[in-house]
This record gives structure tokens, C-alpha cells and sequence, in this order.
């Protein structure tokens, strides 16, 4: 029995009952719907219930309780009706909705299942790129304002030249350059952060000749900056402790994808396709 429950086979069955009672539930046959009974019961009186306080925010008295249900009625009718003149037929809508509700039931499926830390770390492995994590630097810009200089650029150069063979904590950085609207330091950013806050061509330039220490001056769509580059923080995998609840969420997608392409496969083979081009 143990080994029956492994096989995803199994799972496809139960599926496959499933499927076809909650089809039979939502879908009754033409022998039910011609007998023209249609059944409120008090299950029906709270759902409605239930949906009006939500929208409300107050229980519906009798008489609102009474039009809900009338109609609820009149929903009904127009839907076996609709139902008996094949209106759903070719409808692309009802097709779409139809189809997503389907395989949400396939999710279901697939949320259902419980990994086990080896699954977790094997997929972890496997699939590395999703968690891998990118090249981060920390630095520190000295800003030069194009409004206040008539030569920005060749002052951040000047400034280069003075501080290029100096540690940070020796260069008065309030001393060469101008006030800005960020912060001067900047810590563990990669390539989007910069690009974001400074500007696409800033964070080209910086992440193309990223290395320690003083970088000849930078240009961005605010002016000119003279960057010290403090640290910098290779791509690398996150560690599966780090990233589990990740994990298990990609896992239960990888599956539930699985899921869909093998009971598509399974339920392909009951039809027979005819291409009429």
C-alpha cells in the first residue's frame, strides 16, 4: 500500500474521480434538469447570507433575504435554460473560465503534497538559477553639481587625481564636492538598486569596472560623482536555509505544472483530434 502511494499514477486516478464528481456536482445531467425541480435549501440561505454581510457589512432582513433568493432563483432558470439551448457552446469566455477552474483543481492537488527536506534540497540544486543572487557593491559618491560648476567633470577629475592613492577614511568628502538629495554611502546594492536611485548609465559604468578603491568620475542624469567602491559581493546561491519557504513555493508550482501536462496527456488519449484546415 506504501508503495501504491508513491506512484504519481495514484494520484492521477484519485484525481481523476475527483474530477468527474465535482463535474457530475456542477454539471447535473439532462434527466435531473428536465424534471424542472429547482432546490433552495438552507445551505443556499447562508451562502447568500454570508455574501450580502460581506458586502454590507449587516445581515440582510427578511424581505433582502427574500430577493436574494428570488434571485438566486431566476439565476438558476436562466442557466438551464441557457444550458438547454447550447448557449455555452464556442463561447470563448466560458471556455477560459471553464478551463482556469479546471486546473485549479489540479492545484489543489499539488498544494496538497507534502516535500520532504531531500526533494527540497534536490530541487534546490537543480535549480540553482532561481536563487541565484547577484553582484553587490557598497561605495560612497562625491557629487558635483552641473548647475553650480561650469566644469563638473573636469573638477571631479581634479578631485580624482588628489584622492586616487588615499584611503576613504582620510578624504574629506564634504570638501570636493556639492550637497544631494540621496545619501553619499550606499551598501550592498546591485545592478538594479543603482540603476533605480541613479540612473541607468550611472549603474552601467560602475558595475562595468567594479573593483576596490577610487573610480575615475561617473556621469548620470544628476551630474558627475566621484565613487569609492568599499566592498563588493560576488553572485552567488543563496543556501537553502536562507531560501527554503522559496523553495517549497517553486516546488509546489514545478508540480502542479507537472500535474497539468500528465493529465493532459492522460485525457488527450479519450479524443480523437481531426485538423479540417
Amino acid at each position: 500500500m506504501q508503495k501504491l502511494l508513491k506512484e504519481p499514477f495514484f494520484y492521477f486516478l484519485l484525481l481523476g474521480c475527483g474530477l468527474f464528481l465535482f463535474y457530475n456536482f456542477l454539471n447535473p445531467s439532462e434527466e435531473q434538469m428536465e424534471n424542472n425541480i429547482i432546490l433552495i435549501d438552507s445551505s443556499d440561505a447562508e451562502r447568500l447570507t454570508k455574501a450580502y454581510q460581506q458586502n454590507w457589512s449587516t445581515p440582510p432582513d427578511s424581505s433582502a433575504l427574500r430577493k436574494l433568493l428570488e434571485e438566486e432563483v431566476k439565476a438558476e432558470v436562466y442557466y438551464r435554460e441557457a444550458l438547454r439551448m447550447k448557449l455555452d457552446h464556442n463561447d470563448e469566455i466560458i471556455r477560459r473560465r471553464l478551463k482556469q477552474k479546471y486546473e485549479f483543481l489540479v492545484k489543489d492537488l499539488a498544494d496538497s503534497q507534502k516535500p520532504n527536506e531531500d526533494e527540497l534540497k534536490r530541487f534546490h540544486e537543480e535549480h540553482a538559477d532561481l536563487y541565484q543572487s547577484p553582484m553587490k557593491v557598497s561605495f560612497t559618491q562625491i557629487y558635483f553639481n552641473p548647475d553650480k560648476r561650469s566644469q563638473p567633470l573636469q573638477d571631479a577629475l581634479n578631485a580624482y587625481e588628489g584622492v586616487s592613492n588615499s584611503p576613504l577614511d582620510r578624504v574629506d568628502t564634504k570638501r570636493f564636492g556639492d550637497p544631494f538629495h540621496l545619501q553619499s554611502y550606499f551598501a550592498d546594492r546591485d545592478y538594479n538598486d543603482v540603476r533605480q536611485l541613479l540612473g541607468q548609465d550611472f549603474g552601467k559604468a560602475l558595475f562595468s569596472q567594479i573593483e576596490e578603491g577610487w573610480l575615475s568620475p561617473i556621469q548620470s542624469g544628476y551630474g558627475v560623482h566621484l565613487v569609492h567602491v568599499s566592498a563588493i559581493q560576488e553572485e552567488h546561491i543563496q543556501p537553502y536555509e536562507s531560501v527554503k519557504e522559496r523553495v517549497i513555493e517553486d516546488w509546489k508550482l514545478a508540480q502542479q505544472q507537472l500535474y497539468n501536462e500528465k493529465l493532459y496527456e492522460n485525457l488527450l488519449k479519450n479524443y480523437e483530434v481531426v485538423y479540417e484546415l
